[in-house]
């Protein structure tokens, strides 16, 4: 127990705390949108044909990752420059929100469409709201750009997997899914690096708008390589239209935008005991159910049917990929704010020790992918995908004190492991037993799923870390000037960083205690995902 008195505390700046195609007989199905393919055969008769489309798809991948990491490093001056300095986080919600507003409706209008136009779309949006945010003249107009690069990207990500679907045999769909999850996780480990690079020597502009002329290559390549014969739909523009459900699609985008907003702005812009948080919840519980009625009673051709979810394996394949992937990234949350607290080290040392984790995820795909391809079995890799990610988080609980060494710090990997391999394990349990046309509705929603519990994994960790670690501090810290501390330390990781002797080693112990609350969370979600790959249905593909 510490008493501090009001001189001991100094004044220091605060800081910046497959599709199939055919029907059970052999014939061609009518709603496909994509020629016909065998179940072990690719439409695309050589391996370098799907190659080049796959590498095609890269470029795309790759940026629209990078580019969330390098508008985080970033964030706070842009905000600085407009006097917005507390609006920092919106310019990552703005995206967020884009993204899941629009992710579900792509997959119905790709059926309609065709997925080349959808992904050149894709590419159209993300590039305009690269160039608004780039030429802003208010913080108002960058976060709309920034949900503009959102819708745009939630099409990239589901257009890009239904591809892959579309075009190889469903063993080896996560084989190459395996090299864009590759694509994407370089995205996010450069996009940091380069983002403060860029903004520190050219201006923080440049950030968006050099994305523009990478996105016109991308448009271009797959333009002239992107050869995926669709089927024609003679059907007029008119009746294309009639078949979009926009109601359906505005009350489940307004749904998850109410609760993206209350979980990613929840106790920062609002507390979360306020009408705010009352008329985000009910509202976007509301929105919900008036979505479910509308797709059941209401819509003739539903943006996302909801019978998709009675198939086989589809709805327990969303829970597995959830719950990893929320676990996950709420371990990556904490991780470099670990080392930052307790080893004093920089914002750029502190994001190195996550990169354990990204080799994880990439093995572990890549191992998913072989021996899904060697064997057509995908049951045992779930159950056992979580028990591998759940050593990690156990090893945090009980070997992270504060003084963790170089091999300590590498105990994240087989969280990362697991979590690869439950990916592209969970997409082929997903998508093995469902007829062609509702393959594209289902990796739509297989995408939000995933978005959403990105987004739930990270405030959740917050809301955990903050609630244990403000508990532990009003816990030891009493006297005068120990409620000043308290705030400061809550806000601020700087502060901490400039604390020295007894009351440090107080405040250092009780930011590991909340963190080892979420290492408890991560545990929690990825044992339940393994236990939930116990109702996989056996099928081999």
């Amino acid at each position: 127990m510490a008493h501090i008195e009001s001189d001991t505390v100094e004044s220091i700046p605060p800081g910046i705390i497959g599709t199939e195609g055919t029907d059970a007989n052999g014939h061609a199905d009518e709603e496909s949108p994509l020629i016909p393919r065998s179940d072990t055969e690719p439409k695309l008769k050589t391996l370098t044909g799907v190659g080049t489309i796959i590498a095609v798809l890269l470029l795309g991948e790759f940026i629209s990752n990078a580019d969330a990491t390098l508008v985080m490093a970033a964030a706070g001056r842009i905000s600085s420059e407009f006097n917005r300095l507390r609006d920092a986080s919106w310019l990552s919600t703005g995206y967020t929100l884009g993204v899941c507003a629009a992710q579900p409706m792509y997959g119905k209008l790709s059926d309609i469409y065709g997925r080349k136009p959808m992904l050149l779309l894709s590419y159209l949006l993300f590039a305009m709201g690269c160039i608004t945010s780039g030429i802003g003249s208010q913080m108002w107009v960058v976060i709309f750009g920034r949900a503009t690069s959102g819708m745009g990207g939630a099409g990239i990500m589901t257009i890009s997997s239904i591809i892959i679907t579309d075009i190889v045999p469903k063993r080896e769909v996560a084989t190459w899914r395996a090299y864009v999850n590759i694509a994407m996780t370089l995205g996010r480990s450069l996009g940091g690096p380069l983002g403060g690079w860029l903004s520190d020597t050219i201006g923080w502009r440049w950030l968006f708008l050099l994305q523009a002329p990478c996105l016109a290559l991308a448009a271009a390549l797959v333009i002239v390589k992107l050869n995926v014969k669709e089927k024609t739909d003679s059907t007029s523009k008119g009746n294309k239209l009639a078949k979009v459900d926009f109601l359906g699609t505005a009350l489940l985008g307004s749904s998850i935008v109410a609760m993206i907003t209350l979980l990613d702005q929840g106790g920062k812009s609002f507390p979360w005991r306020s009408l705010w948080t009352l008329f985000l919840a009910s509202g976007g519980l509301t929105l919900l159910i008036a979505f479910v009625l509308v797709e059941a009673y209401v819509a003739r051709d539903p943006i996302f049917n909801l019978r998709i979810l009675r198939r086989t394996n589809v709805s327990t394949a969303y829970i597995i990929g959830a719950l990893q992937i929320a676990a996950q990234l709420g371990m990556m949350f904490s991780v470099p704010l670990y080392f930052q607290v307790t080893q004093r080290a920089s914002t750029t040392a502190a994001g190195m020790h996550l990169i354990p984790a990204v080799i994880g995820n990439t093995l572990g795909g890549l191992l998913a992918g072989v021996f899904i391809k060697r064997t057509g079995q995908f049951k045992i890799l779930l159950v056992l995908a979580g028990l591998v990610a759940g050593i990690s988080y156990l090893l945090l609980y009980l070997r992270w004190d504060g003084h963790s060494g170089f091999w300590e710090s590498l105990f994240i990997l087989p969280g990362g492991l697991g979590t690869g391999i439950a990916s592209a394990s969970s997409f082929i349990a997903m998508s093995s037993m469902l007829p062609g046309e509702e393959i594209a509705m289902a990796t739509a929603g297989y995408m939000l799923v995933v978005g959403f519990s990105i987004t739930a994994g990270v405030t959740t960790s917050n809301s955990v870390l903050g609630m244990e670690f403000q508990r532990q501090l009003r816990l030891n810290l009493h006297g005068t000037g120990s409620e000043k501390v308290i705030q400061r330390a809550m806000a601020d990781t700087n502060y901490i960083a400039h604390l020295t002797g007894h009351l440090r080693e107080i405040v250092v112990a009780c930011y590991v205690s909340g963190l080892k609350h979420t290492y408890l969370l991560s545990l929690g979600c990825s044992l339940l995902a393994s236990f939930s790959g116990l109702f996989i249905a056996r099928h081999q593909i």
